[in-house]
Formats: structure tokens, C-alpha cells, sequence
């Protein structure tokens, strides 16, 4: 008897271990390369003894290997979801500044960045970094973690795969952000795009002017200055946007 109820436990505590190590994979600060992996693997450990100790009900063992592996990709996969929508909406404050320094040609300033593995640019990295800041003010991270918690209360270890209902909304969530991120960046955008058509302007009136000297430096400092107005409105922006993340997680979670 108390065999089988220490395999159950130690069959449990790994399928846990595998959701959570995979949610922990992507989620962005955890996912970071500058995050070493044994912490990750601790701290992935720790909620999992956590989670598994105060669970009720028991987790029959496989009769076969396929089952069992079955069973871990089940797990990999549900981590693995709820990790990359949370990276999602993290990623739209990227691609926003992305879209305003694109639009301001602050493409050539971008640098590689390790944590990203990427090249980014400065506008969208300082946008990215300012979302994980406030997300973390607001204690973003408790409803991440009690999400990530209500999860295996929502798709129990023994659950089925991701229903279509649950892909297809994320496929939904997934397409719906680009345009979050272009309404973001509108605002720079149109600005940009109205200097753009008037140093058109100018060019034609004055030839001797060289556009492109003048309008660069001239462009980078609207991009700037349109940035520090709406400052003190993207807090409210942000507000809304992490409520909509608790919103799409949970319906995800009842859809599964």
C-alpha cells in the first residue's frame, strides 16, 4: 500500500514537473537566456513538490510506455501553450516599438540582444522592458502563478489533449495582437507619416535641401517626443491589456 501510494505520488509530481518546467521555458523573465537553467529546473521543482503535495485525488500509473509518454506530452504541451500566450501579449509592447522604429528608421540602430537571441531595436526593447516593469508592479506575477495553479484544477493530469474551441481562440488571440501592436504604434506612425509627406513638400519648394539629412534627426525626434506624450496614457493601456490576458487564460483553460 504504501508503494503504490508513493509511486502515485512520485507519477504525479513528474507530470507536474513537466507543465511547469515548460511554462517556465517560455515565459518571458524564466525564459531569458541570462536566467540560468538549474534555476529554473529549482524553481519549476519546488512548485511542483508544492502543487503536488496539495493536491487532492489520485493519478493512476500508465499500463504502457506510449501511455506514459502520452501523459508527459499532454503536460509539455499545456505548459507550453499558457507560457507562449503570456509571452504573446508581452510581445506586442516589442512590436509596437518595433513599428515606431521602423517608421522612424531606427532599424540600422538595432543591436543584438542576447537575452532576446535576436536583433532588436531601442524603442521596442525599452517598450518591452517598461511592460515586464509594470506588469510586476501591479503583481501581474501572483496571477500568473495562481492561473498556472487553477490550471491543473481546469485540465486535469489525466485530461485530454487542447480541444479546437481552445485552438482556435488562441489562433484568434494570436492574429488580434498584431493589430493591438499596430494601434499602439499608430499614433508615431501617422505623425511620422505626415512629416514624411511634408518634407515631400519641401523638397519639391526647396531642392537645394537634403531631405534625407534633414528628416532623419527631424523624424527621430517627433518618435521621441510623441513617446513621452503618451506616456502617462500607456499605463492605463497596459492595465487593459494584462486584464485581457487574465480574461484569454481563463477562457482557454475553460475551453481546453
Amino acid at each position: 500500500m504504501t508503494e503504490a501510494v508513493l509511486l502515485n505520488f512520485w507519477w504525479s509530481l513528474l507530470l507536474i514537473f513537466a507543465r511547469i518546467a515548460a511554462f517556465l521555458a517560455t515565459v518571458p523573465i524564466f525564459a531569458w537566456r541570462g536566467i540560468p537553467v538549474i534555476l529554473r529546473i529549482f524553481t519549476a521543482f519546488v512548485l511542483s513538490v508544492l502543487l503536488a503535495l496539495s493536491r487532492e485525488g489520485e493519478v493512476a500509473f500508465p499500463a504502457t510506455d506510449f501511455e506514459l509518454l502520452l501523459l508527459l506530452g499532454k503536460e509539455l504541451l499545456t505548459g507550453l501553450v499558457l507560457g507562449f500566450l503570456v509571452y504573446l501579449f508581452l510581445s506586442v509592447f516589442l512590436m509596437a516599438g518595433q513599428f515606431m522604429d521602423h517608421q522612424a528608421g531606427l532599424m540600422m540602430a538595432g543591436a543584438f540582444d542576447p537575452l532576446f537571441g535576436s536583433q532588436v531595436t531601442l524603442l521596442g526593447q525599452f517598450f518591452y522592458f517598461l511592460g515586464i516593469v509594470f506588469y510586476l508592479t501591479i503583481n501581474g506575477h501572483h496571477m500568473l502563478f495562481l492561473a498556472l495553479k487553477n490550471s491543473f484544477t481546469a485540465v486535469p493530469l489525466t485530461g485530454s489533449m487542447i480541444s479546437t474551441p481552445a485552438a482556435w481562440h488562441f489562433l484568434k488571440i494570436f492574429s488580434s495582437l498584431f493589430l493591438i501592436a499596430f494601434q499602439i504604434a499608430a499614433p508615431v506612425i501617422i505623425v511620422l507619416w505626415l512629416t514624411d509627406l511634408a518634407l515631400g513638400f519641401l523638397s519639391r519648394v526647396v531642392p537645394q535641401i537634403h531631405v534625407f539629412i534633414v528628416g532623419l534627426p527631424l523624424k527621430i525626434a517627433f518618435v521621441l517626443l510623441i513617446f513621452l506624450l503618451l506616456l502617462p496614457q500607456i499605463g492605463s493601456l497596459m492595465r487593459d491589456l494584462f486584464a485581457l490576458l487574465e480574461k484569454d487564460l481563463l477562457l482557454i483553460l475553460e475551453n481546453w
